[in-house]
């Protein structure tokens, strides 16, 4: 028996039909899914391994110090006055070294190795890093503010410790050259043999591995970042791989060896998140991105703003702060105790960083009001100052990240440091940081073709199937069944057309009974 053809054809279409219900809306998803959990996974094999052990273009390094136009007033109590200078910008070279992997937990351990170059070029106005600004001594007043807290009994050595290897100095205040305090370095003259000073300096030698450099005759260098610039971190990290389960990938697990700190109370010693340099694919505005900063020794938990875009990528917006560490029970292990924690806003970085510095967002973003009204030349700006990720959250990238944090130090007032008897005990800025990524072109291509370019493929085919077969089913249905649509059409018309109506009739016969005597009438005649 032969088959029609539009028997076939309606066959066809509905198979079509099925197949793009099938293939759009169930098999597209789990293939494209399960090719994502193999891609984004640390597999030596993958792109993504190669990125993540070196990300192959350079992140925007800005640094903004703030200098201090009255400083003899504020050693005698005044509230500070400050003038934001920057951007210094400098491109930040990001890697990983002496990389394992450890096939029988599914992780890798690594060193980070970040290397910075200045571009004058791209900092602001004239600015050449060779400009002396005055600020509050970042390493005086941590020596004085941190035995002064925390061993009282060592004052008067550490204040004649002081005067010894920093010659006697007038004042807190500190008069240097741009790139001397971040990166060449500030002397401290160990070379002294006075029992003080040489103790201190022993005790420097041995606390200030990690932040200071030591060069010949007993002269120490202290710097911001010099420690860091192109020499590899002695902390070794452990992260996911991701290989088992996918969302787990780049998740910290242990820095040296160590499944958690010592540093903070409680569960604030824990590491949650990634190590910032990658995240877990499907992710919904709903999932909370999570990383740990090694630099300021806890976990972020940026929380979702709004949906953007980027360069026609659609993204995710999120945003996050230093906290409030007093009211937030989240964070509140991260105070000394719970009920001796700082300002809003502020985040005492003694534990993490062996010295008493404050982070807070730049300008005392989101902080406590309070912190404002005792420095003059601050103006916090959402826009200019918060932290903020615009990411893509099916592949898990990061399209624009703007990670930003202040330090900052407090003006200590007491009365048996010379040089602090009259400060006016204020939390007063020293500089704040921003590093900045944006995808460039290559790499947003790269993501819009292999990812979106498929799914809006895909996702216009699904429909444009949907409907053809839609419309060929249709269309064969009317076909097989035209002789009983055409008859019963023409039966329709029939009855329509015969149908005569009463008073149509009633007309007709008076027309025919007119015309009968008019013709007899002519007869007669």
């Amino acid at each position: 028996m032969k088959i029609p053809g539009h028997i076939k054809l309606l066959a066809a279409s509905i198979g079509v039909t099925a197949f793009s219900i099938i293939f759009g809306w169930y098999l597209f998803p789990v293939i494209l899914r399960s090719q994502l959990r193999k891609e984004m996974a640390l597999s030596k094999k993958t792109d993504v391994r190669k990125m993540w052990e070196k990300i192959p273009f350079a992140l925007d390094f800005k640094v903004y110090l703030f200098n201090y136009t009255n400083a003899e007033e504020v050693q005698k109590g005044a509230i500070p006055i400050v003038k934001e200078v920057g951007p210094y910008y400098f491109e930040e070279w990001k890697e990983k070294v002496e990389i394992e992997d450890h096939e029988e937990d599914d992780t890798i351990t690594y060193k980070k190795l970040d290397t910075f170059y200045f571009r004058p070029d791209l900092s602001g106005r004239d600015l050449t890093g060779e400009e002396v600004i005055t600020m509050p001594h970042p390493y005086i007043l941590s020596m004085l503010t941190f035995v002064a807290r925390d061993k009282p009994s060592m004052l008067n050595m550490v204040v004649k410790a002081v005067n010894g290897i920093f010659d006697e100095p007038p004042d807190v205040f500190l008069k240097i050259k741009v790139l001397d305090l971040l990166f060449r370095g500030l002397t401290i003259n160990c070379a002294r043999t006075e029992f003080a000073p040489k103790a201190v300096c022993t005790a420097l030698k041995k606390e200030g591995a990690d932040i200071l450099i030591f060069e010949p005759n007993n002269q120490y260098k202290f710097s911001f970042f010099g420690k860091r610039n192109a020499t590899a971190d002695p902390h070794v990290v452990t992260v996911q791989r991701g290989i088992r389960n996918v969302m787990d990938v780049g998740q910290v697990i242990a820095i040296d060896g160590k499944p958690q700190m010592n540093k903070w109370r409680d569960s604030c010693n824990e590491y949650q998140g990634t190590d910032g340099t990658i995240f877990p694919p499907f992710l919904t505005e709903n999932d909370r991105l999570m990383s740990f900063s090694g630099d300021l020794c806890r976990s972020f938990k940026p929380w979702y703003v709004k949906k953007t875009s980027y360069k026609s990528i659609p993204t995710n917006h999120y945003t996050a702060n230093i906290g409030d560490l007093a009211n937030d029970p989240e964070l509140n292990c991260f105070c000394k105790a719970p009920d001796n924690c700082p300002p809003k806003g502020l985040m005492d970085m003694t534990k993490c960083i062996g010295a008493p510095m404050y982070a807070s967002m730049p300008h005392f973003l989101d902080s406590d009001p309070e912190l404002l009204k005792n420095v003059v030349g601050l103006h916090p700006n959402a826009e200019a100052h918060s932290i903020a990720i615009d990411f893509e959250s099916i592949s898990g990238t990061p399209m624009v990240a703007k990670q930003r944090v202040q330090f900052n130090i407090q003006l200590l007032k007491h009365d048996k440091i010379p040089l602090c008897k009259d400060l006016p005990d204020t939390f007063a800025p020293l500089f704040w940081i921003e590093e900045g990524l944006a995808l460039n072109k290559t790499f947003v291509k790269m993501l819009r073709h292999q990812l979106f370019l498929p799914m809006r493929l895909v996702n216009v085919l699904r429909w444009v199937l949907l409907v053809f077969a839609s419309m060929s089913i249709l269309g064969c249905i009317l076909f097989h069944f035209r002789e009983r649509i055409l008859k019963f059409a023409v039966t329709t018309k029939t009855i329509n057309t015969t149908k005569i109506n009463p008073e149509d009739a009633l007309k007709s016969n008076n027309v025919v009974e007119q015309t009968h005597h008019q013709e007899a009438a002519k007869v007669d005649m």
